[in-house]
């Protein structure tokens, strides 16, 4: 099993304190300092997340925080997640074709449909037409990242004979987020990876599991399913959760099921839920720190690296 550590750093819905501080400055410092402690601490993957339009935090965009993130994190593989319906694929392609170039390889591109209805609203866009717009991108971005001249028209897009330069050296893996059934689906149709919701319980993700399998198997795709959890590993499950349980209290994310589907508590916890959770199928997990204490999330990246990496390294 592979440890992957997600810096989605703020979206709406979100109602704790992204990186200990409101500061704009620090919070950019802390952002680097996290991203070369995952590198330190052996984490195998970090990725950058999308937001848009927050008005209760700063919402750093993922191209250029990653681009600065790559000064420190040497060799380690890094990723982008992009709220499809929010970018056009040209400008989204040029941007990874880019970040391609000073990137270890592959770069992996992650597109989600996006959720929160006040962005919909911002953009002048329907929420309804996400799914549409997404399908539409995955295939357009992939089509243009692979080199190709594309013209295509339809009520969101048109694109006349379009290219991108820089292209990527080597196959830029497309991981779609999902956590609903169609887009599930469509996961294992037109993506190299599913990525789950994170606060997904335990028992809906053996169903979602097959959903995504059945799709693989019919488009004659081999599954690769990301388990996305939130984390937080103190020295005891106590210590974890008496630093977790205010940010649950001030309602964190508000999935209401944080016990079941995060993973916090001591290292032998989360190394005996990550067993069980390759057992049931991933191979991959990627973690975001519920606590927003920077302080506290580097002392938990730390013993992820020295505690529970050595022992799901070999699942």
């Amino acid at each position: 099993m592979r440890a992957y550590h997600d810096h989605v750093v703020v979206r709406g819905e979100f109602s704790d304190i992204p990186l200990g501080t409101q500061d704009v400055r620090q919070q950019a410092a802390n952002l680097l300092e996290l991203a070369g402690t995952a590198s330190e601490a052996g984490f195998d993957f970090l990725l950058v997340g999308d937001s848009h339009t927050s008005s209760f935090s700063n919402a750093f965009a993922p191209t250029p925080t990653l681009a600065r993130m790559l000064a420190v994190t040497g060799d380690m593989p890094v990723g982008l997640l992009y709220l499809a319906p929010f970018h056009h694929p040209v400008i989204a392609a040029e941007q990874v074709g880019t970040l391609a170039a000073f990137a270890p390889e592959p770069l992996t591109l992650v597109l989600g449909n996006g959720d929160v209805s006040a962005h919909f609203e911002a953009f002048g866009i329907t929420r309804a037409s996400r799914a549409r717009r997404t399908e539409e991108q995955i295939q357009l971005i992939r089509r243009l990242l692979a080199g190709e001249s594309v013209t295509h028209s339809s009520p969101y897009v048109t694109l006349n004979n379009a290219s991108i330069n820089p292209v990527p050296r080597v196959p830029t893996p497309i991981w779609i987020a999902a956590q609903k059934g169609a887009a599930i689906e469509r996961a294992g149709r037109l993506g190299d990876g599913w990525e789950t919701a994170p606060g997904t319980s335990p028992e809906l993700l053996v169903e979602q599991l097959g959903v995504y399998r059945r799709a693989c198997a019919e488009s004659g795709r081999t599954p690769n399913a990301i388990l996305r959890r939130d984390i937080f590993v103190a020295a005891t499950d106590e210590e974890a959760w008496a630093a977790v349980g205010p940010v649950l209290a001030a309602g964190y994310r508000g999935f209401g099921q944080e016990r079941e589907s995060s993973l916090v508590g001591s290292a032998e916890t989360v190394v005996d839920r990550l067993r069980w959770y390759h057992g049931l199928g991933f191979d991959f997990v990627l973690v975001r720190h519920i606590v927003g204490d920077h302080g506290l999330i580097l002392d938990s990246m730390r013993r992820i690296g020295d505690d529970v990496l050595p022992k799901i390294r070999d699942l």
